[in-house]
């Protein structure tokens, strides 16, 4: 089993690699050779059946053309038969001719007719030459438009050896034959038409066209001289044939004909049944074919290695940047300080690796402020563990000055160290750093009554409180860095006045409100003080920076501090904050 899983996971590597190089390697093959697959394949099947379409339609037109002109030629023979009739044609002078018995009269519609004769062979060119047969004259042909072979000169027209291709009433058109007239070996078409003109007598009009001049009218190109011409009477008997000794004249002919598996077949059949019939050579019909073929497969070959030099110019182009890239990122992982200045020529790939490298510098900084912050606080655990004082033994040597003074009757060092104790155990305590409203406002009177004692009471602090918040909570040392700033930045004397109004505010806020008579403090001053770069040495050196940071811990930017102040006329700090805390409540 794991032989087999092993064996599939080589197979599903390599059919879809598990690295972009391979990725996408498979995928510009198959983006490549997919759209001409489909294309091709399209194309070709569409293009061959128009092509194959358009070759047939193009050979048949070919064939129904040829048909049409062997029909005008005939109907043109036909045409000018008519002109030889009895009854309002050269038929007339004919007859007079036949029935004259005066020399001179007989000699000059002779002359007449045989004038009239010229002037319709002239009229017409495509009449190769005609001639009448008067059976009851000795010299039965007569009028001929040029003298006639030898082996034509009739006793009787009616043993003449021409094949009837079609008779039409009194018309007989003949298959093509060789040419009666002397000196014409071309192949022509005939018709004989019979003329009566007396009960039981009749004469016979002869007249022919070259059919030569039809064949291969509309086939003069390179396959169009390969195309072989049949020509069948409505039998299906060969009257006419390109194709001898195959397929002889006389012989009877099929569509399904044996003798012609080599050729394609192209047939157009006339309104009176004979049928014309193009053949072409198997192996010249499919060279044009073949030539179309060759040419859409060198047309694909150039368009796949078209494609394949695009995908490989795509492929470096998107694979080389990012090599370059990762080849920046693995140096970094060892060499940090080493500065490169890789161009890739693409913006894109230009603006990662910006960002790559404004990613490195700050990843510098970075290592270099951890190093140096950890390099500080082990330099601030030594001064901690220097600078720690056990508040157990301070607690303990308070309440010993405390008790020594109370045995001494010292009451006021013992109503300060008592104060003071608690101020401290206040500041000191551990458990927690939010506190009740009400907590808050103890140890700011502790602190204030401290400060009495030790500037023998030159502070009028005055507090006022809303008691539906006292147990609101409140971060501890809000309410002491206020009216520590009021009374060394703000007071002139001892008889300035301090009050601190704490109440309730709308939208479950809470207002704290610290103002003083004083000094007043200027803009750069209320700044140093926010800051936290004023004189921290005076008080517990708690300042307002601390009640700042305080409130963006604990608030965040639901807490507003104000500072308005006046100089010689007093400050005001206003503070108002939600009631209840939204920050790291977790200390509480």
């Amino acid at each position: 089993m794991d032989s087999m899983g092993a064996g599939s996971r080589r197979w599903r590597n390599v059919i879809w690699p598990d690295t972009l190089k391979g990725r996408l390697i498979i995928l510009l093959i198959v983006v490549s050779i997919t759209p001409i697959a489909l294309i091709g394949f399209t194309s070709y099947y569409w293009m061959y059946k128009v092509q194959l379409e358009k070759i047939s339609t193009n050979y048949q037109s070919l064939v129904d053309n040829e048909r049409e002109a062997v029909e005008k030629a005939l109907a043109n023979l036909s045409s000018v038969s008519q002109l030889l009739v009895v009854n309002g044609g050269l038929g007339d002078d004919v007859l007079d001719y036949l029935n004259s018995t005066e020399p001179v009269d007989k000699t000059d519609l002779f002359l007449r007719i045989d004038k009239s004769l010229t002037n319709i062979i002239y009229s017409n060119p495509s009449v190769n030459g005609l001639f009448l047969y008067l059976p009851e004259y000795e010299n039965a042909v007569q009028f001929e438009s040029s003298p006639l072979k030898p082996a034509f000169s009739f006793n009787r027209l009616e043993d003449h050896s021409f094949k009837l291709l079609y008779q039409a009433n009194l018309l007989s058109f003949n298959s093509p034959h060789p040419s009666v007239l002397k000196g014409h070996d071309e192949s022509v078409l005939s018709l004989i038409r019979k003329i009566d003109y007396r009960s039981n007598q009749s004469y016979y009009i002869y007249l022919e066209t070259r059919f030569g001049d039809l064949l291969h009218t509309f086939t003069n190109t390179l396959i169009g001289s390969q195309v072989k011409q049949l020509l069948t009477d409505k039998n299906g008997t060969v009257m006419f044939s390109e194709l001898t000794p195959e397929i002889p004249e006389g012989t009877q002919l099929s569509a399904n004909d044996a003798r012609l598996e080599a050729y394609k077949q192209f047939s157009a059949t006339s309104s009176q049944g004979w049928m014309l019939y193009f053949l072409v050579p198997l192996t010249s019909y499919e060279k044009e074919m073949n030539a179309w073929q060759i040419q859409f497969i060198g047309v694909a070959i150039l368009s796949l290695i078209v494609t394949v030099l695009a995908a490989s110019y795509i492929w470096r182009m998107v694979y080389r940047p990012l090599q370059g890239i990762n080849k920046e990122m693995k140096r970094f992982s060892y060499k940090q300080d080493e500065q490169s200045a890789l161009k890739t020529n693409l913006q894109e790939f230009d603006i990662l690796f910006s960002s790559f490298r404004t990613m490195r510098e700050k990843i510098v900084e970075l290592i270099y402020e951890v190093e140096y912050k950890e390099k500080r606080r082990g330099e601030l655990e030594v001064e901690k563990l220097m600078s720690q004082i056990n508040p157990h033994f301070l607690h303990n040597s308070l309440n010993t000055i405390q008790w020594l003074a109370r045995a001494n009757g010292q009451t006021e060092i013992v109503n300060l160290v008592k104060v003071f104790t608690r101020v401290l155990h206040y500041n000191m305590a551990k458990s927690s750093m939010i506190v009740t409203i009400q907590e808050e406002i103890g140890a700011l009177y502790d602190y204030i009554e401290l400060q009495n004692v030790r500037y023998d009471h030159r502070f009028n602090v005055k507090v006022e409180t809303d008691q539906e918040i006292n147990d609101i909570p409140i971060p501890r040392f809000v309410l002491q860095p206020l009216v520590e700033n009021a009374l060394y930045h703000g007071l002139l004397s001892e008889h300035g006045n301090i009050t601190v109004t704490i109440g309730k505010a709308a939208h479950n806020r809470v207002y704290i409100t610290v103002v003083d008579s004083g000094k007043g403090m200027s803009a750069e001053k209320i700044q140093e003080l926010v800051n936290g770069q004023g004189n921290r040495q005076s008080g517990l050196g708690i300042g307002l920076n601390y009640v700042k940071k305080m409130l963006e811990v604990y608030y965040g930017h639901n807490a507003e501090m104000v500072i308005e102040s006046i100089m010689d006329e007093g400050t005001t700090i206003t503070i108002v904050i939600p009631d209840q805390l939204t920050g790291r409540e977790a200390d509480a």
